[in-house]
């Protein structure tokens, strides 16, 4: 039986969040706490947001449905995009946010992509790429940086490599890296998607000799030096013969090079290196000095052989390997099945394909499907980005992102996508987008300070005010511990109050004019709030 928390009815309206009443004596105290936060928007375009006291952040509100099964652990870690002209979100920024729809943090407000947890230096860290996304006949990348922070969100690098690009219209910029991939390896390196227009003979494919491509490069790049260790280029391995993308007149000219590759994915296997080329419908395997080692076709099956039926995947994102060993791997990929101009002929899947190894191009199948997850009740037709992620944290549960749609889904184990747990919707069909999308494990502890708000109570009913508390990115406080006083050099503790989400809401004693709280994680007081002073 399926059950919907905080669920918009429609597309823009919403059911206001209920917030708990507070009974109140003569000196109340500062009560248990409750959760607080309101709800924005008026029935324009732009999703319903978030709104706090302590805080100017205005996430949006998540549309979660759920049929009450076991979730995985972890927190939603995305961003959000405009995906059109029209206003659709009231402020872009890369977002934490717990499965039930309460902000965790709010990172700052730009155009993000890629927000994900990894580990670098034997650390826990969270990075995201920044800059401009291109539009116009040269939409579908960008041109920008890669913010890596540490557990307490202070950056302590910013991926930005010193190479020359030709940008069309003579455009300049300070970092080049694409929208596409941002990933650390194991070895402390982060690999980087880069478009370079470029001239190609485009004559294979009926276009001119003197022709113009994009050139799609990875880098491998060292994040503390900004030294480039390692390039390859797509134009330089496969044939422009392989691309599935029409022309429509691009390439012509270098203000409108022809997109015929695609990069939208790169991870290391060891010292080898997993490619996606979304336009050539293929993912490769790519050795140390560039040179490739076997192709998955989505069509023909490549050096594989014959697919089985549900494992043909076109237009795909975020191909993945897992359980890496010297007779097999298994990839997986977000399977658009979808591009621009053929969207909604194939619901979009999240695939998995087991390849023996090394390939057996046979005349029967030799690669197996693991998993082919379709919300058959929900068929989602996808032709721009998307994530899948498999097995979470070993539940056997996957995690797909739905890229142009706003929407998150949450399987379980079952392989054919028949049990979805849970489905969360941040905005508009066609206004919104969510690059990627993933649940994962993350432990923040900010170093700045809880922030606090103390507001007297106008009503007729006591207490006489309220505080209201947050502290952004803290993901281990288990209360607050409240102290007033008549003087800001004398307060004493009046109690505390459990952690009830993003921002929690108590109650301040009639005679306090003077209050403070501290955050309490694992039984220990920890961060103080600046003192805030109450004028009544």
């Amino acid at each position: 039986m399926s059950f919907t928390v905080r669920a918009v009815l429609g597309v823009f309206l919403l059911l206001p969040f209920l917030v708990e009443s507070t009974e109140c004596n003569e000196n109340p105290g500062p009560g248990p706490g409750v959760a607080h936060n309101e709800v924005g928007g008026n029935g324009s375009t732009v999703w319903p947001w978030q709104i706090y006291k302590s805080s100017s952040f205005t996430p949006p509100v998540m549309d979660i449905t759920t049929n009450g099964k076991p979730l995985a652990p972890g927190y939603i870690v995305t961003t959000q995009s405009d995906f059109s002209a029209v206003p659709a979100i009231k402020a872009p920024a890369p977002l934490i946010m717990t499965d039930t729809g309460e902000l965790v943090w709010n990172g700052p407000i730009l155009n993000a992509t890629n927000l994900f947890v990894q580990t670098y230096e034997n650390q826990q860290v969270l990075h995201y790429w920044s800059g401009l996304s291109t539009a116009g006949g040269n939409v579908g990348h960008g041109y920008g940086n890669v913010t890596i922070l540490d557990t307490s969100y202070n950056v302590i690098a910013t991926v930005c490599p010193h190479v020359e690009l030709n940008i069309p219209g003579n455009q300049t910029f300070d970092c080049i890296v694409d929208i596409h991939e941002s990933f650390l390896t194991d070895r402390n390196t982060m690999l980087v998607s880069v478009y370079n227009a470029t001239p190609i003979d485009l004559s294979p494919i009926g276009g001119p000799v003197h022709g113009w491509g994009f050139d799609c490069l990875f880098l491998e790049v060292d994040p503390k030096t900004n030294d480039v260790l390692f390039t390859w280029s797509a134009q330089d391995h496969v044939p422009i013969t392989h691309t599935h993308q029409p022309r429509n007149g691009a390439g012509a000219n270098e203000s409108f090079p022809f997109d015929w590759f695609h990069i939208n994915s790169v991870v290391n296997i060891g010292d080898n290196y997993l490619v996606n080329g979304r336009h050539t419908w293929e993912t490769y395997l790519v050795d140390s000095k560039g040179n490739i080692i076997w192709t998955i076709n989505g069509d023909t099956g490549g050096d594989f052989g014959l697919l089985p039926e549900d494992a043909h995947f076109r237009w795909q994102h975020h191909s993945r390997p897992h359980n890496v060993s010297n007779s097999s791997v298994s990839i997986s990929w977000f399977n658009n099945n979808n591009q621009a101009f053929d969207n909604g002929t194939n619901p979009t899947v999240g695939l998995e394909l087991l390849l023996p190894l090394p390939p057996s191009n046979l005349s029967s199948a030799s690669v197996q499907t693991i998993r082919h997850l379709v919300d058959a009740k929900d068929n989602l037709y996808v032709d721009s980005q998307g994530s899948y992620e498999v097995d979470l944290y070993g539940t056997g549960n996957g995690f797909i992102t739905y890229g142009e749609i706003p929407v998150m889904k949450e399987f379980g184990p079952d392989t054919s996508g028949a049990d979805v747990r849970w489905t969360g919707r941040v905005g508009g069909d066609n206004l919104v987008q969510l690059y990627r999308g993933y649940k994962q494990i993350w432990h923040g502890n900010p170093t700045g300070k809880p922030s606090l708000v103390v507001e007297k109570n106008n009503a007729t009913d006591c207490p006489a005010a309220y505080g209201y508390v947050s502290w952004n990115g803290a993901t281990d406080v288990t209360a607050w511990a409240v102290y007033e006083g008549s003087s800001s050099g004398n307060l004493t503790k009046a109690g505390d109050v459990g952690f009830k989400g993003f921002e929690t809401k108590f109650n301040v004693d009639a005679d306090a004019r003077y209050v403070q709280v501290a955050a309490v994680v694992n039984g220990t007081e920890t961060t103080k709030s600046e003192v805030q002073r109450l004028g009544i």
